[in-house]
């Protein structure tokens, strides 16, 4: 049984094994002022894995994702994404616009906006100025705004 509400496979993904690493961090290390924040990291997650970091204050869970955002550059290692891709080559707006990103805890939605604006605004699209006064959504857009309200169950909301 599929439930609609679980993450749905990326079409590429059909070409690869469940055991094929999406992100694969090799032995990373990051200190500041001679502190070790991450001593030889290595993760692997693989198509369609979900992996959560957890531990207390210190552990280097920031660090990590630091790293992976491209924010924290390691002293030694390799990260890599979809196999090629060595994200410690890369800026952070590389990074980005590759699909990597990150959520912090603190929620970050615009108050004064309906739901629906708030995931309008979420779309992945260009947000250079001029094209975020220009922006207008075709009907693909509000399709799958309203798909994610629906999976959300926040149709309701719109």
């Amino acid at each position: 049984m599929t439930d609609s509400l679980f993450t749905q496979p990326h079409p590429a993904d059909r070409w690869r094994q469940q055991s094929d690493p999406v992100l694969q961090l090799d032995r990373i290390n990051v200190s500041f002022d001679g502190f070790r924040a991450l001593t030889d990291l290595s993760l692997q997650i693989g198509v369609g894995e979900l992996r959560c970091i957890i531990g207390p204050n210190g552990a280097g869970k920031t660090t990590l994702m630091d790293v992976i955002t491209g924010k924290t550059r390691p002293d030694s290692g390799t990260v890599l994404y979809d196999q090629d891709s060595d994200l410690t080559r890369l800026t952070p707006v590389e990074i980005a616009r590759a699909g990597i990103g990150r959520k912090f805890q603190k929620p970050t939605v615009f108050e004064a906006l309906t739901v629906f604006e708030n995931l309008e605004i979420a779309l992945k699209t260009d947000k250079s100025v001029w094209a975020s006064l220009r922006a207008r959504l075709d009907s693909a857009q509000r399709d799958r705004i309203d798909a994610v309200l629906k999976m959300l169950r926040l149709g309701g909301e719109r």
